[in-house]
């Protein structure tokens, strides 16, 4: 999960990183009662996305009017794929030098990378390209820690460029922000710029975190006992009231996996997988057929009947749906009547009309089978119940052709 600029540099205060002071605003009737009319900002778009200077979502401001008209042409429009909620008012700092810190995870390396420049304010990844000699990249042990030697070595890259008090600042500062890396499991953290500023401190005038996922159950909790809590977000907006319901299931129930992946998505063919690269072969099939989903979401792991009927309902509830795909790899360990009995708790109840397609295997899915294909005589529901004789891609053509008929029926209908 990745923080936005005034979230992350919350998350710097409670680790001691310095940060220029900011004031956050959501309307533009706050610009008088929040703002000095004496001062200068940088009005800064709040969003999830990079690049926002390049895109005129950053500008200088020494006028109340001047924040006004910022924050009418920006709060509640659209900035890329995003929809901006806040204005962030940082009180200008005079830079003597601009800085780029980081640490992120390498996956290639499978450790902590540090990175450090004496040239911020830019892209990292153009600097790279055109001046790699200008960036430091230090892989860190996990065990050893960041180490003498990693700051022996950050100290001998920026010697020359910094005077010597600086140069001691910004090895505390490299310490403390590998240790807010650490401490809240982020696959990444970045500083840019981190500025020198005309009092020759550092500050941090940006700054980009972003959580490990599969560590919430232990950054949420550190947060939870110091009286912090960041909004769930999915990719670049905030997360729908569906995604924060799916988000739920599995907070206080570990017992297999139901909604930690869910994405809510504008079409109308809903999905229920199970496997991870299954998961990603039935959306991409469905897709590339010209079908359109409605969600992208997984349960693995054999969760209980209880959590997939927490998420069926989640995943059902919407109107427009076309057809419902409940597909996976054949399971090891899965009970596929246990699991299927919850899909089916949400069915009898609301008892749609359209097509559903079932493709499941493993154990119990004899009695899967003869159980779903009850409930569906009993119930009236159109299922197409599969086992491993069809492939999932097959599975996932049949789904297409029957949301394609169902959707035929309903516009001649008329309904």
């Amino acid at each position: 999960m990745k923080l936005k600029e005034f979230e992350g540099k919350k998350l710097f205060s409670l680790c001691g990183i310095n940060a220029s002071s900011g004031i956050l605003v959501k309307s533009v009737e706050e610009i008088d009662s929040k703002l000095a009319s004496e001062k200068v900002y940088v009005a800064k778009v709040q969003t999830l996305q990079g690049g926002r200077g390049k895109k005129g979502g950053v500008e200088v401001v020494n006028l109340l009017e001047k924040a006004k008209d910022f924050v009418q042409k920006w709060l509640g429009k659209e900035f890329g794929s995003e929809i901006v909620n806040e204005i962030l008012f940082d009180e200008k700092v005079e830079i003597e030098k601009e800085l780029y810190l980081g640490v992120l995870f390498d996956r290639s390396l499978n450790c902590p990378v540090l990175i450090v420049s004496l040239s911020g304010g830019v892209e990292i990844e153009e600097l790279e390209s055109d001046r790699p000699e200008a960036i430091l990249k230090v892989p860190i042990n996990y065990v050893e820690g960041l180490g003498d030697l990693v700051v022996a070595k950050v100290k001998e890259f920026v010697k020359d460029g910094l005077s010597e008090s600086v140069v001691d600042e910004l090895l505390e500062v490299v310490r403390k922000v590998y240790d807010c890396f650490v401490k809240y499991d982020l696959r990444m953290v970045e500083i840019n710029p981190l500025v020198v500023d005309a009092s020759g401190s550092l500050v941090a005038v940006d700054a980009v975190c972003v959580f490990d996922d599969d560590a919430r159950f232990r950054w949420e909790k550190k947060l939870a006992e110091e009286g912090v809590e960041f909004g769930e977000r999915t990719g670049l907006r905030e997360a729908s009231e569906r995604e924060k319901r799916a988000a739920l299931i599995d907070k206080d129930d570990y017992r297999g996996v139901a909604g930690k992946t869910f994405l809510d998505l504008p079409g109308d063919i809903a999905l229920l997988t199970s496997g991870g690269g299954a998961s990603m072969t039935i959306a991409d099939t469905i897709i590339g057929l010209g079908g359109e989903l409605a969600n992208f979401t997984e349960y693995s792991g054999n969760p209980p009947r209880e959590k997939v009927e927490k998420l069926t309902r989640i995943v059902l509830d919407r109107s427009g749906l076309s057809g419902l795909l409940i597909a996976g790899v054949v399971a090891n360990f899965t009970d596929i009547k246990e699991t299927l009995s919850g899909v089916l708790d949400v069915l009898v109840e609301v008892k749609p009309k359209f097509p559903i397609v079932i493709r499941r295997a493993g154990p119990n899915d004899v009695l899967a089978k003869e159980m779903m294909l009850l409930a569906a005589r009993e119930n009236g529901l159109d299922i197409h119940y599969y086992g491993e004789e069809i492939s999932l891609s097959e599975a996932a053509v049949k789904i297409v052709e029957l949301s394609k008929v169902y959707k035929a029926k309903r516009l001649e209908s008329g309904d």
